[in-house]
This record gives structure tokens, sequence and C-alpha cells, in this order.
């Protein structure tokens, strides 16, 4: 029977809610840090390039802060979410799953990428107006990727089970 396959049990559907909610709520968090830089900070970056305009890594107001505890728990949970109930649901949903936690290894590799090869630069008051923009033009476009990757991960990841 056509559509068989995404129902499940109540008890599933009341085990894993707690645990997409959590993760959604994280990941939202995520999305909306990369739309903010994406539309207010990179384009101011970009028409006003100025070396040394980042804030280092851990001082206030870094959003290292924003970032840094709570992106690892929302991998962390969406990988628990997979391991712990994938048995469970039907295979669509668990390739949804697998498909979501995918999309986020590609968040946290672009993220990593911008952050170890890009931000330096922003900090670094002896880079050129040259260097600062072009990086700022490259910050947007794979910041841009991991936008996309985010929010391809909290579709799939809402490709919750429904009940019998």
């Amino acid at each position: 029977m056509a559509g068989y396959d995404t129902f499940v049990s109540p008890d599933v559907v009341r085990r894993t809610r707690p645990l997409v909610t959590m993760v959604t709520v994280l990941l939202g968090m995520w999305l909306f840090g990369n739309l903010y830089e994406e539309i207010v900070w990179i384009p101011r970056l970009i028409a006003h390039p100025r070396a040394g305009t980042l804030v280092e890594a851990f001082a206030p107001g870094s959003p290292v802060y924003y970032y840094l505890p709570w992106i690892p728990v929302a991998v962390a949970l969406a990988g628990l979410l997979r391991l712990r109930f994938g048995a469970l649901v039907p295979s669509r949903i668990r390739r949804s799953w697998t498909g979501a936690i995918g999309a986020l290894a590609v968040a946290m590799a672009g993220k990593a990428f911008l952050i170890i090869e890009v931000n330096p630069v922003f900090r670094d008051p002896a880079a050129t107006t040259r260097l600062v923009h072009d990086r700022a033009i490259l910050w947007a476009s794979c910041n841009g990727a991991v936008i996309v990757a985010v929010a391809t991960a909290l579709v799939l990841l809402r490709v919750t089970p429904r009940l019998r």
C-alpha cells in the first residue's frame, strides 16, 4: 500500500519527538545566526572592507559563544536520533534522517573552513582592503552553502513519524 511506509506506532512518535524538537531548536539557532551574518555582517564588510574588524575568537561579542556550545550538541543529538530510533522507523524516515546528518556534515565542514581559513584575515590589522573584500566574498559564498545545508537538515529532520 502506497504511503504505508511513513506510519509508526504512537510510542515511537512520543519517544522521538523530544529529540527532534531539541535538534530543530538548536539548528534553528545556527541557521538564523548564519542568516544574520549573510544579510547584515558580510554585506557591510563587502561594501566597506577593513582589516581588524572581527573581534578575537574568545572576546566579548564573539559568535563563538553563540555557536560553539550548541552546534556540536545539535549534531550529536541528530546522530543519537538516527542511531537510537533508526531501526524503529520506516526506511523513508531513516533515509531522511541520514540525509540530514550528511547535510550537517557539509555545514560543519564549510563553517570549519571559514573559521580556520577566512576568519584570521578579518582579524589581521595588516590585511589589505582587497584581501578583506575578496575573503568577504568567499565567506558569503561558503556561508550561503552552509545556510542551504542547515536548512536542508532541518527539513529532513522534520520528516517525523506519523501515527497509525
